[in-house]
């Protein structure tokens, strides 16, 4: 019996969690800020492209790094400064998985600090997701993979690590 008329004890077997799986993805995501396809909105524009400002994403999810290879879903969410001392991003988004096959309609969410301009991999925590995903933990690994400094639009090589039922 639970000690609060709010909550329940429940067993995983009637939640039909059976053994934890773990699969590794790997896809880019397209970070546009500029051009005729813009997928990463600033939320507060002050003019000329500023870091500063909060931004709002939906970027596409590619198989390669080419904008044109086949699309396997989105990245949506948010991302801001996080630091006064160096360049990164505290990031909460939703990895969506829009392709036909066993993970369409699914999300794994990632919450965390990205520092955008360090050197090789950066990780991340996976906090949840849904479907497929449900009751999802595990990390990511970020690799910026092109940058263009004039524009800011970027490509990003993810890997993620993720355990679910």
């Amino acid at each position: 019996m639970s000690s609060h008329p709010f909550s329940a004890k429940l067993s995983a077997k009637a939640m039909a969690l059976k053994n934890e799986k773990l699969t590794h993805l790997h896809f880019y995501y397209h970070n546009l800020l500029a051009g005729p396809n813009v997928t990463a909105l600033p939320l507060n524009p002050k003019g000329p492209l500023d870091f500063n400002d909060p931004t709002m994403v939906d970027n596409p999810l590619t198989l390669e790094p080419e904008l044109n290879s086949t699309t396997v879903g989105r990245v949506q969410g948010l991302y801001g400064v996080a630091s006064r001392t160096d360049v990164a991003f505290v990031e909460l988004v939703n990895f969506v998985f829009t392709a036909d096959g066993e993970y369409r309609e699914s999300t794994v969410t990632v919450l965390g600090r990205n520092p955008i301009l360090a050197a090789g991999i950066r990780e991340m925590p996976v906090v949840g997701g849904t479907g497929v995903f449900g009751f999802a933990r595990g990390k990511v690994h970020f690799k910026t993979y092109s940058f263009d400094t004039t524009t800011g639009n970027g490509v990003v090589e993810c890997d993620i690590y993720v355990f679910h039922y």
